[in-house]
């Protein structure tokens, strides 16, 4: 079985690549398990002074599942901070400083690399320094397809952006004791009307939600309507 092994210069990489792509951004930060996980220029002092504190955009953004976009005390500084994926240990959060408040074609960068982000941090949460197969890659890829299809399926019923579908499905997720990934998987079932891996043969083995879950996504679809 191929082996990929990752580290954080990959996050690096892709911090380097979100700082350069926002005009006006000096720093930019990805944070798990109350801490600061990866950042580079501003970032390295602003999240880790938030972690410390217990306080600011950032721990709030992981509280409370909730894009926020704040300028911080000194008031020449922005910053977005966006939930992210979840770890064994809570959500990931991505923070984003800026010389200006954002403008719509920067959230929209930021939007673009969130994902790429959030799948790498969770991989480097999950397997710190050890050795991740290739299949297990693909299952967290999956996975993260998984949420994003749940997420636009949510949007479609109800209206809204990204973060208020995400937020809905946490809560449900939460109401009924059951994993976030499990949930997607089963409301994609639902609204599909055919097991995951039938609905994309392409993709690759998928793991059929438990029936918990299934059901879970059932009365939360039928809510939503």
């Amino acid at each position: 079985m191929d082996e990929v092994r990752f580290g954080p210069e990959l996050l690096d990489r892709l911090l380097r690549h979100l700082v350069e792509c926002v005009p006006g951004c000096d720093g930019a930060g990805i944070s798990t398990n109350s801490r600061s996980l990866r950042a580079l220029g501003s970032a390295v002092d602003h999240d880790d002074e938030q972690w410390q504190r217990g306080e600011g955009p950032v721990v709030a953004a992981a509280a409370g599942e909730e894009t926020l976009v704040e300028a911080l005390p000194d008031g020449l500084t922005w910053v977005t901070a966006v939930p992210s994926s979840w770890t064994r240990e809570g959500p990931s959060v991505l923070s984003v400083y800026t010389a200006h408040e954002p403008k719509e074609d920067d959230l929209r960068v930021i939007d673009q690399v969130e994902p790429l982000l959030a799948t790498a941090a969770a991989v480097i949460e999950f397997c710190a320094d050890e050795t991740l197969r290739a299949d297990q890659m693909v299952r967290m890829v999956q996975t993260r397809r998984l949420i994003e299809q749940a997420k636009g399926l949510v949007m479609g019923r109800v209206g809204g952006d990204a973060g208020a579908a995400f937020r809905t499905l946490v809560r449900a997720s939460q109401h009924f004791n059951v994993k976030l990934s499990d949930l997607s998987a089963g409301l994609v079932e639902v609204v599909g009307g055919a097991p995951v891996g039938d609905q994309e043969p392409d993709a690759g083995p998928t793991t059929a939600p438990p029936p918990p879950a299934v059901r879970a996504a059932r009365v939360t679809w039928q809510a939503l309507g």
